[in-house]
């Protein structure tokens, strides 16, 4: 009997005591733990969560960490049990170890590690579940069963770890047998590593759909979504936590389990200015609200007037044609012009920077943090300088940061909160670095771009119809990307993999060697990182 859709409309204590009583009547193993519930709360919003909690359910489940991490916060307070269950990648692996009570889908020996390195000892050990594709389903996440003993002795000899049992997803078989089948397959391997492995008591399987099932076939933990909250928002990306200004940014310290102080918090919590408000500002200032941060908050100042009122229209945000204007009150600037204009614009606003004293972040390239505190005549002025590149504008970019002496621990982490809305983050420790940064990534999208652009070309000239070129080159520029992103194994190791010997893509692989590609790209960073550093000492 699958587990009822209820409509949003459905009180939250009418659903949950719905849901409870279903699972209630399928258990029926009396040597297994009562099933829990977890409430998967992935694109719900902290009231959402919250009027769950107020009708008694203390477990949720999110799917991201960057999109579950406000809401923690916010409801900090309600005592609240936070278990991830989407696929965490290793440089996630801090956030989640620090935030999290349960990962659910810790599936390869590098992931262990990093949670372990990651958990703060004052923490109690992290609860982990070792995720099982029992399908052996192509593309899917989650280690071979042959894979489990070694994945639980590397969990058992960590002390930052506990080890509690294993999670799948089955295929989502229409033939219900067949999904019953994949659930008594996990139920035995459950079985076999607690024998070995005394203490274990969950078995997480089954979701709203097919919950009732896997509880009658051995789960101990059952996911459910839509049943408890209604049907799924029909744009998941679009979602926005409704959190209180006064929890967004300010968060509790997860390594030390220390609040900021009010010093701390009224620098977090205060007013942000933009000074340019293009295309890279806009990305950032969506990251923020998203966030959390009350719109009210931020100002932003554009001398184009359509920019600024449709900054205005899209986010909520306060608006001025100067930077003098926008500045006056905020804790914190972002310089967000062209590099050619920003010595005049940080100029005027000197005599307030002295006044004001804020946090200063650059979107600038090619601006060192000297030159920016020179231009606002304060030399002991907080700044952070950053190199976002362009498919931040898709939430998808790669940015490197550099802070000067004068950024402390918060204001650090203020940075790349802010910057993170935009993608991957990464911290440089010495600032003549930033132009390698520049150059690997900066400049990164238009090597991606000119390849793309070649291949396309090639296969036109190979007899392919443009079209039938194009698209064939882009999906396989976005689907080697994601394989990058998504394992663990090394550029090298993929491109072996996919090699195989005395092949097509071997041929293909010799040319580009044989015309010096390595060298080439060699070069050509080299190249791009020279120009920047000339760029910037022309801007003195």
């Amino acid at each position: 009997m699958p587990q009822p859709s209820l409509p949003a409309t459905v009180p939250a204590a009418a659903a949950l005591r719905t849901t409870l009583s279903l699972i209630d009547n399928a258990s029926r193993l009396p040597d297994r733990p009562a099933p829990r519930l977890l409430a998967v709360s992935k694109t719900r919003d902290a009231d959402a969560v919250a009027a769950m909690a107020a009708a008694g359910q203390r477990a949720f489940g999110e799917n991201y960490v960057q999109e579950a991490l406000p809401k923690i916060e916010a409801l900090r307070g309600l005592g609240l049990e936070w278990h991830l269950i989407g696929h965490l990648q290793s440089n996630k692996a801090d956030d989640a170890a620090r935030a999290f009570d349960w990962v659910q889908t810790v599936d390869r020996a590098k992931l262990v590690d990093a949670l372990a390195k990651h958990r703060p000892a004052a923490l109690p050990p992290l609860n982990v579940l070792i995720q099982v594709n029992i399908d052996d389903e192509a593309g899917k996440h989650g280690c071979r069963p042959e894979e489990v003993e070694a994945l639980a002795a590397a969990i058992g000899a960590q002390p930052t770890l506990r080890l509690r049992g294993l999670m799948a997803i089955p295929t989502p078989d229409p033939d219900m047998a067949r999904r019953r089948a994949a659930f008594r397959a996990m139920s035995a391997l459950f079985d076999a590593t607690a024998a070995r492995h005394p203490g274990l008591d969950t078995l997480s399987m089954g979701m709203s759909e097919d919950c009732v099932e896997a509880i009658e076939e051995g789960a101990t933990m059952v996911r459910v979504g839509s049943a408890l909250f209604g049907a799924r928002p029909a744009k998941e990306t679009g979602w926005r936590p409704a959190i209180r200004r006064d929890t967004a940014i300010g968060r509790t310290d997860m390594a030390t389990g220390r609040r900021p102080t009010e010093q701390e918090s009224s620098m977090n919590n205060g007013d942000i200015a933009f000074i340019g408000g293009g295309n890279m500002a806009r990305s950032l200032i969506g990251g923020l609200v998203a966030q959390g941060h009350a719109a009210s908050a931020i100002r932003v100042a554009e001398p184009m007037p359509a920019l600024r009122e449709a900054l205005r229209a899209d986010f909520g945000v306060a608006v001025f044609e100067s930077g003098a204007e926008a500045v006056e009150g905020a804790d914190t600037w972002v310089l967000a012009t062209k590099p050619q204009v920003l010595r005049e614009v940080c100029e005027a606003l000197a005599a307030q920077a002295r006044t004001a004293r804020p946090l200063v972040v650059s979107i600038a390239a090619g601006i060192t943090t000297v030159q920016i505190a020179r231009w606002l005549g304060d030399a002991g002025l907080a700044v952070v300088r950053t190199m976002p590149n362009t498919p931040a504008l898709l939430g998808a970019g790669a940015t490197g940061l550099y802070a000067n002496a004068s950024v402390d621990a918060t204001s650090r982490h203020f940075a790349e909160t802010l910057l993170s809305a935009a993608g991957t983050t990464v911290w440089i420790d010495d600032e003549a670095r930033m132009d390698a940064v520049t150059a690997v990534s900066g400049s990164g999208p238009a090597y991606v771009f000119l390849l793309a652009e070649a291949m396309v070309a090639a296969g036109v000239e190979e007899g392919l119809p443009a079209e039938a070129a194009r698209a064939l080159a882009l999906q396989t520029v976005l689907g080697a990307a994601r394989m990058l992103t998504e394992s663990d194994v090394d550029a090298a190791e993929l491109r072996r993999r996919v090699t195989s010997p005395g092949g097509t893509t071997q041929a293909a692989i010799d040319t580009f060697e044989a015309g010096g590609f390595r060298a080439l790209v060699a070069a050509a960073i080299h190249a791009a990182r020279v120009r920047g550093a000339a760029l910037s000492a022309a801007n003195d």
